[in-house]
């Protein structure tokens, strides 16, 4: 079975974030989100992939080509941003001769369990195709999913609050989804949503399971503060309450846990390394600085006697030394490549 990755988003909800690269290669816990996408597809022996690409496409290009993954991996460029009904629909040379095929989106914290037990449970029933669902407690901000006896009836956009069904991003499909795709309108939002193309499918009989999981594997990085919490969640879920240092760091150091701690990064002395602190490859923390609660992407560093509390550090930003930056009740996010000089205060 063939599968499809949607990896064209702006990311406009995470800038400044997503200025400098795309939403896809950000990493949670230290591993770009795409990464754990394709990973997942690699264990359940799915290796024909199309990855549909937009902006900075070459980023994404460049990063999965030095992955080396033991995949076929065809490019599929939307030269427009007109949505994921639209990036399904140019998927259709590579789908051809496909009675079924995986759509993901590439920017989900996808499991490989979490992939296996639905394409398990889409050969064990005899369907036209599966959506998985996750249940939150509010599905306001997401698409709810309408089912009888698990089977898909409607998938309602951000209308309805309360407990329920989600769309998590995550489908298998008959061929017949990319006729439908043909047939779609632009939604209110000015784009081809590939929910219609399900509500389609659905009003036309077509029999589209509702799965899900047992585990609690989703979480939405819509915003900074929703993938500074992925990064929390997504670490205790793997490693627990503790630290995964892969750096070497003197003894005077306090790290605690849950925390991590990629290469090559050095820490000066007396500086403590709060809880919930992510720390990526190539920074640099001066002498009795404190980190916590926060997130430092690759080659940022921090200067001597500074503070940093709720805050995420764009990649290549240099903070001066007695800088204090601290967020409240938003994490605070300061952008790559800036330049913060010395005793700066910065809080929300």
């Amino acid at each position: 079975m063939k599968a499809v990755v949607l990896a064209a988003g702006l990311g406009k909800r995470l800038r400044p974030l997503t200025n400098t690269r795309p939403k896809h290669l950000l990493p949670v816990c230290g591993k770009p989100i795409l990464d754990r996408v394709l990973e997942a597809l690699l264990v359940n022996n799915v290796n024909n992939i199309g990855i549909v690409v937009s902006y900075m496409s070459d980023l994404i290009i460049r990063h999965v080509s030095s992955r080396r993954l033991d995949m076929e991996i065809e490019w599929i460029y939307q030269k427009e941003p007109l949505g994921t009904g639209d990036a399904l629909r140019i998927c259709e040379k590579f789908l051809e001769s496909n009675d079924s095929f995986i759509v993901v989106y590439g920017d989900i914290t996808l499991s490989s369990y979490v992939l296996g037990d639905l394409i398990n449970f889409y050969y064990e029933n005899k369907c036209d195709g599966v959506i998985e669902g996750v249940h939150v407690e509010d599905t306001l901000r997401f698409g709810r999913i309408i089912s009888r006896d698990g089977v898909l009836e409607k998938i309602e956009e951000k209308s309805i609050s309360g407990p329920g069904i989600i769309n998590s991003g995550l489908y298998i499909l008959p061929y017949e989804a990319l006729k439908v795709s043909k047939e779609i309108k632009l939604s209110r939002r000015g784009e081809y949503e590939l929910t219609d193309i399900l509500n389609i499918l659905a009003s036309r009989d077509y029999k589209v399971l509702v799965h899900t999981s047992q585990h609690d594997w989703w979480i939405d990085i819509g915003s900074p503060e929703d993938y500074f919490n992925a990064n929390n969640k997504k670490f205790i879920e793997e490693f627990g309450n503790r630290v995964i240092c892969n750096s070497v760091i003197d003894e005077t150091i306090i790290v605690k846990p849950p925390s991590m701690i990629l290469e090559n990064v050095e820490i000066s002395k007396n500086a403590i390394i709060g809880a919930n602190t992510f720390i990526m490859k190539d920074v640099r923390i001066g002498s009795d600085t404190i980190v916590e609660n926060s997130i430092l992407l690759e080659g940022c560093s921090v200067g001597r006697s500074s503070i940093l509390r709720n805050v995420i550090v764009g990649e290549n930003t240099r903070i001066g030394e007695k800088a204090c930056i601290v967020g409240a009740e938003q994490v605070l996010i300061i952008p790559p490549n800036k330049d913060i000089e010395d005793n700066t205060l910065i809080k929300n």
